[in-house]
């Protein structure tokens, strides 16, 4: 079995990585700092040099695996990451650049794998997106936007795909201590920001929750196993107890008193309460 991991490096795509090299697996890593080129190992874990916001570096991987004989059994998109900060303190080219790595990201991957796939008359593509997709959280709208732009998109691509043989899954995490918040610009237009404390408030609860989350490696074993299900559904959480209830209240509570409990949540006032601290 081949598998390629796309945004391998750190967190979820590392530990997915690890796992299905682990168990023998052929398996294609990527990160912008890999190495260009190289043979690809029969078994174990190869790190390969790609970029997924831009096109050149994609078909270089599509003809490196090409060239290699190499048509992936299980494609991972994992390659992103989140923004936070005010709506209106984020500039566009900051939101655009969200979207072109977390979504077009994962566009320009399915473009350049699925006519191999679709020859090969099988395949599973495996999409991380995110519980943020189901529940957006103030002052980190454009990562929870683009999760959801995924998730809409797999959902679509599920059903175009599924005569040739290929199967398409999310797999939704909540909070895990990965190096994603660390790594998490914040939009912030200084102290004349009319959101600043809160952001900044909201952002730290963030950040805390996601250090206190379960390790990346849960993430892992859920994605290898869904890899060897015969008929596997189209989607799955990875989430904790808090975050699993959040999604069963969001069904059932009215939802103005939902959208109170994240706001109460990530400490943001609402009307009538006052913005400092």
């Amino acid at each position: 079995m081949a598998v390629l991991v796309v945004g391998a490096s750190t967190g979820f795509g590392a530990a997915i990585a690890e796992a299905f090299a682990a168990q023998g697996k052929r398996v294609i890593g990527t990160s912008r700092l890999a190495p260009q080129d190289g043979a690809i190992a029969a078994t174990g874990l190869t790190m390969a040099q790609l970029d997924v916001r831009d096109e050149a570096s994609v078909a270089a991987l599509a003809s490196r695996l090409a060239e290699a004989g190499i048509v992936p059994d299980v494609v991972v998109l994992n390659a992103g990451y989140g923004i936070s900060g005010a709506i209106e303190d984020t500039p566009v080219e900051a939101a655009m650049a969200q979207f072109n790595t977390n979504f077009l990201g994962v566009h320009r991957m399915v473009r350049a794998l699925l006519p191999g796939m679709r020859a090969q008359g099988s395949g599973r593509m495996i999409v991380i997106g995110s519980v943020a997709a189901r529940i957006p959280v103030p002052f980190q709208a454009f990562y929870s936007a683009s999760k959801a732009a995924v998730e809409a998109y797999a959902a679509a691509l599920r059903m175009e795909v599924a005569a040739f043989g290929i199967d398409v899954t999310v797999v939704e995490p909540g909070d895990h201590k990965t190096a994603f918040g660390a790594a998490r610009p914040l939009s912030d237009s200084g102290p004349e920001s009319a959101y600043q404390p809160q952001a900044q408030r909201a952002v730290a609860i963030m950040e805390a929750s996601e250090l206190a989350g379960a390790p990346a490696s849960d993430v892992a074993r859920l994605v290898v196993r869904i890899a060897g299900l015969k008929r596997p559904k189209a989607r799955y959480f990875q989430a904790n107890r808090m975050e699993r209830l959040g999604l069963v209240l969001q069904r059932v509570l009215p939802a103005a008193l939902f959208e109170g409990i994240i706001m109460d949540t990530y400490k943001v006032p609402g009307r009538g309460r006052r913005t400092g601290n």
